[in-house]
């Protein structure tokens, strides 16, 4: 794969990616107009412990199938697939089992109420999720993003057509929301079945692959557990030095700033098959740094973006209904806060292939433990002081320390050499339209002229190369 394929299948992934999380994102105005602050932070939690329980019944077996996958030829490809699947298979099965006999103590663990069928709606999206993320992989492995991509659109559009069904026709309340999320589960599953009768074969079951794998999976299992703990432990440790309305709060304007999440993770959907397709080659020269300006310099303009203008569009009435309820208006303020913590997340990813192309993946857990432990020790210092704006700042801060601890573990493992006086640029940029934004207290005329002066800057510095960009659309 070319760095001009990696182009376009980046920007196919981020617009796709985008859309189908967009539609997600469109219900913000039926929860926070619908939903009281505690109600949504009902919901919030729900959508936090999901993805911590998906981590460990997968297991790091995506990283492992994604890494082994891509390096395969022929049926050794059937091989892998079948050994991931069956694996997931064999330990979901349990996990369904315990989480029903279980479930009014789980229910009372997780949202401090009695709620069993919550926990059962749980885990059936989190089994048969865990049973399409592995074809979903492959097709980015095979770099079919367009497949990706509508899969998931239609996922995203049918959770969200249920959502407003079940919730305003059918009145039913929170429970219509999760019901919704497992229908889209279901249909999703039901979309990769080909993929799977395809690939899938029991012939091709080995002990010894399979050890292999798992091998390179179990690292990722520490490691995903401590990066969902960044995720989750400042709206738990919120609910327990405030109240569920603060969780609520606070979860609506997170919603907002994970955008940035969803361009960096768009990017290392092409990222990862590109540097694993290229192997130890790719980062002699000067491709590599190039890369990472670039693509600091993309999400530092989103990052501006939201800064300046996401007030604006929250106001915004559809039908005289607004993204924010009245009573999540307070919202707005963390949302340039967290979207920086994904900025530090886009340098985080871009500083994974030595850890893949060294198979060490122990180091992924490592840098992550060191950022849930600054994010836990953060939340329970400035919660007291500065409410949810202090669980924003302590996840922002995580996220940099992991960021760069995982950066200095690259340069050790394979040559990495940064575009310091461009990314310097850009960070520089950064503060200074922050510190505009508040001197000036997001004046509009300001706020475009800081956007244009960053575009301008980018193409002066070249950092992003015109001719190359036009190269990526025809081609």
């Amino acid at each position: 794969m070319s760095i001009k394929t990696l182009g376009k299948q980046s920007l196919v992934y981020g617009f796709g990616h985008i859309l189908s999380r967009l539609a997600t994102f469109l219900l913000l105005p039926l929860y926070t107009n619908k939903f009281t602050p505690s109600e949504y932070g009902i919901i919030a939690l729900f959508y936090t412990i999901v993805p911590l329980l998906n981590i460990i019944v997968r297991y790091g077996m995506g990283a492992a199938f994604l890494k082994n996958y891509v390096m395969s030829n022929g049926k050794d490809k059937v091989t892998v697939f079948t050994n991931v699947l069956s694996s997931l298979i064999f330990t979901g099965i349990p996990f369904l089992i315990i989480t029903y006999l279980f479930k009014d103590n789980i229910s009372q663990i997780f949202f401090g109420i009695t709620e069993p069928s919550y926990i059962v709606i749980m885990s059936l999206i989190i089994f048969f999720d865990s049973l399409s993320c592995i074809p979903m992989l492959g097709y980015r492995a095979e770099n079919k993003p367009n497949t990706f991509i509508i899969f998931s659109m239609l996922n995203a559009l049918i959770n969200m057509t249920l959502n407003f069904i079940f919730v305003l026709t059918f009145k039913m309340n929170i429970k219509g929301v999760f019901l919704g999320n497992l229908a889209a589960s279901l249909v999703l599953f039901i979309l990769v079945l080909p993929f799977i009768i395809k690939r899938f074969d029991l012939k091709h079951l080995s002990k010894d692959r399979w050890r292999v794998i798992v091998e390179f999976a179990i690292p990722f299992l520490p490691a995903g557990l401590f990066a969902m703990l960044m995720e989750v432990a400042d709206r738990y440790i919120l609910k327990i030095l405030t109240n569920l309305e603060t969780v609520g709060i606070y979860s609506a304007g997170y919603k907002v700033g994970v955008l940035m999440l969803l361009i960096a993770n768009a990017f290392n959907m092409g990222w990862q098959p590109y540097f694993l397709g290229k192997k130890a080659d790719f980062y002699n020269g000067d491709l590599y740094p190039k890369i990472i300006t670039i693509v600091l310099s993309i999400l530092g303009f989103f990052w501006l973006g939201l800064l300046f203008f996401v007030d604006d569009l929250m106001s915004i009435k559809v039908f005289g209904v607004s993204f924010f309820g009245p009573e999540f208006i307070k919202s707005l303020e963390i949302i340039p806060v967290v979207a920086l913590s994904y900025f530090f997340y886009g340098f985080y990813l871009l500083q994974t292939p030595g850890m893949f192309l060294k198979n060490l993946p122990k180091y992924a857990a490592w840098t992550r433990l060191i950022g849930a432990i600054t994010n836990i020790f953060l939340c329970f210092f400035l919660i007291p002081m500065y409410g949810a704006m202090g669980a924003a700042y302590s996840t922002c801060i995580s996220f940099m320390v992991m960021a760069f601890s995982m950066y200095f573990i690259n340069v050790r493992l394979i040559p990495v050499k940064l575009e310091l006086k461009k990314i310097i640029f850009v960070v520089l940029s950064l503060a200074v339209g922050f510190f505009l934004f508040c001197i000036f207290e997001d004046l509009l005329i300001i706020n475009v002229s800081a956007m244009l002066a960053y575009v301008v800057g980018t193409v002066i510095l070249k950092i992003i190369n015109i001719p190359n960009l036009r190269s990526i659309f025809k081609s």
